[in-house]
């Protein structure tokens, strides 16, 4: 099967990690795959085992099935030939979403609330395909280090609003006053047009580290780190980094948005009901207080996790594909 998949860039993305993940598995189990974006150039980031090509190539092959989860690029989309083009729904409530539905596509989801949503509001049918973690990136450290603090990290993109950052600094700054040897810890990539350095925008009295631009071989350091990871999300898809903690074996505090295929509240995670500061610091603050409840999250949660492989994605994927009469 030729599949193609387009893209606005392929920079250090969560959604941009998807589309490579799914791509290597595609060739492995025997697909030809084609990245589409407006350079064409490789990722340097993560090894990718397809073919990338420059929007300006896109009326040159046809492919069986092209896939896109992307709205800025959507006339691009409409261009590409395939028999069967599979818009991917990865973000709640874009401006663009009621057009997006409206096109002759079908339609994925990457998690099971997106995919509710879909098709309460536009009476889509909405194939499940969530989010997969890469076991040989994201996984617990043999020897973690010993520290004298408690870590709590948190994915530190703070320009974004619905990221909740700034709701997380806010729970960990009211426990800070009780509890002692707090830290935070933050990371990013520089990413974008501007390359955004969201360290200026973190104003805290709470002791904090910021990793910027660590490379994928040191993910696992980087959540090796952390006695708990926190995230306060709200309109997510699929939430990367709460599940690439669980990967890595962290107990972890979030919000229902982006969560729901794998943080069961009280047996895999503590999951706030709402992005708000008092309900995440309260869960919280019970971690931080009940290293038996710590560890039996981190166990739970990186048992549930291994459900969710790229792998076991492409299958699903190459399924829904070979279902249809199309192809």
């Amino acid at each position: 099967m030729r599949i193609a998949a387009l893209l606005p860039h392929v920079q250090v993305f969560g959604g941009v990690r998807r589309y490579i993940e799914l791509g290597n598995e595609f060739v492995r189990k025997g697909h030809a795959f084609t990245l589409f974006h407006p350079a064409g150039t490789r990722p340097e980031w993560l090894e990718f085992l397809g073919e990338t090509r420059p929007f300006s190539a896109l009326d040159g092959e046809s492919f069986d099935v092209a896939m896109c989860g992307e709205y800025s690029i959507l006339p691009y989309f409409d261009r590409v030939l395939a028999k069967n083009k599979y818009f991917y729904f990865v973000l709640e409530g874009h401006k663009m979403e009621r057009e997006a539905a409206r096109r002759p596509y079908r339609f994925l989801g990457n998690s099971e609330g997106i995919c509710r949503r879909m098709e309460r509001k536009y009476g889509l049918k909405v194939t499940r395909a969530p989010g997969g973690v890469n076991p040989v990136i994201f996984h617990p450290l043999d020897r973690p280090e010993p520290r004298e603090t408690f870590n709590i990290l948190c994915y530190g993109r703070i320009y974004k609003r619905r990221k909740g950052i700034p709701v997380v600094i806010k729970a960990v700054e009211g426990l800070a006053r009780r509890l002692p040897n707090l830290k935070l810890v933050f990371f990013d990539t520089l990413v974008g047009e501007d390359l955004r350095d969201p360290r200026p925008l973190v104003k805290t009295r709470v002791p904090h580290d910021f990793h910027l631009n660590l490379p994928q071989d040191k993910m696992a350091w980087l959540f090796g780190q952390a006695d708990v990871f926190v995230t306060a999300e709200r309109r997510a898809g699929w939430a990367n980094t709460a599940a690439e903690a669980m990967a890595c074996g962290v107990p972890v505090v979030c919000t229902p948005s982006g969560s729901r295929d794998f943080a069961e509240d009280g047996q895999t995670a503590l999951v706030a009901p709402f992005p708000l500061v008092g309900p995440v610091r309260r869960r919280l603050e019970r971690l931080i207080l009940d290293a038996p409840l710590r560890r039996r999250l981190a166990e739970a949660g990186a048992a549930r996790i291994r459900d969710f492989t790229w792998s076991r994605l492409a299958d699903r994927l190459l399924e829904a594909f070979s279902a249809d009469p199309k192809n």
